[in-house]
């Protein structure tokens, strides 16, 4: 399949007035969302990588932060707020999670902006970047920190041996669902402050609540591997990440992002059908500015 496409398909969206009949800030958010997708599926794949290795790097951060604040007050809640962190540097440092691209970048293609090979190139290279991104953090940190062991070894067996059943196939729905719903927040404001705060409550949630993450868990599970302690081999990781990654997936396209479309469902229409016009040849009129 080619990814040749009408400039005028994937050009950003003008947010005037007249081109849209709903201006509320409902349909302002999902016009920006709409091509903030379609600019991160165009990116190159090197750069999808290693957006996707710094994000499992700044994780790694937050899981530190995590360990020695539990470590030091003996409160998993301020442990889990302190996991926060590692979120809030993927924020401001522009990174990528696998469960972040659940929203923003299926919603270009179901507006019609880009193909769908694009968005699975998109999904496989980024969560390809934070496994790399995984192993290289846990490798510094089991080395830096011997006393973290038998942390690492107890979570990594928790995870790996964790039986797919309806509890935790709904948990690991609730991880989509939460990183989701994050991005979501982030789409309806273009100041810093809120962003942090969506992205630290995303980030307790993803710690505090015992909800199944793949990639998060997937640390843990390196962690215990590279120790050399845990009694567990690169199988057991295989055999628990593709339906974890597979119920994030679910979770996040089920219960936020498909509610979200039907929601400005008016927008992603006028979006897809003056796709299919450009598509068609029939390029609208330059904007008169």
């Amino acid at each position: 399949m080619s990814d040749e496409h009408d400039p005028t398909q994937n050009a950003p969206i003008d947010c005037r007035e007249d081109d849209v009949t709903d201006t509320d800030g409902l349909s302002e958010a999902m016009i920006k969302q709409i091509n903030e997708g379609t600019e991160r599926l165009a990116r190159p794949p090197a750069a999808l990588l290693v957006t996707g290795i710094m994000g499992s790097l700044e994780v790694g951060v937050g899981l530190l932060s995590e360990y020695i604040v539990t470590a030091s007050t003996g409160s998993e809640m301020l442990g889990s707020l302190a996991f926060a962190i590692g979120l809030v540097i993927i924020l401001l440092a522009h990174s990528e999670l696998f469960t972040e691209g659940f929203l923003v970048p299926v919603s270009s293609v179901v507006a019609g902006k880009m193909p769908l090979h694009r968005l699975i190139r998109f999904w496989a290279i980024t969560f390809a970047g934070n496994i790399i991104g995984a192993a290289v953090i846990m490798a510094l940190l089991v080395v830096a920190y011997p006393d973290m062991h038998p942390h690492l070894i107890e979570e990594a067996r928790h995870y790996a041996l964790m039986p797919i059943d309806p509890q935790h196939v709904i948990l690991a729905a609730l991880g989509g669902m939460f990183l989701t719903l994050v991005t979501r927040m982030h789409q309806f404001t273009d100041e810093v402050v809120p962003m942090i705060i969506a992205s630290t409550i995303g980030g307790f949630l993803l710690s505090a609540t015992g909800i199944v993450h793949s990639i998060l868990d997937t640390l843990f599970i390196f962690g215990g591997l590279f120790t050399g302690d845990s009694g567990l081999v690169f199988t057991d990781w295989l055999s628990f990440v593709w339906w974890v990654a597979l119920a994030n997936l679910i979770g996040g396209l089920g219960l936020v992002s498909a509610l979200r479309f039907v929601q400005a469902g008016s927008v992603v229409r006028e979006q897809k059908n003056g796709s299919s016009a450009a598509a068609r040849g029939h390029t609208p009129e330059p904007a008169q500015r």
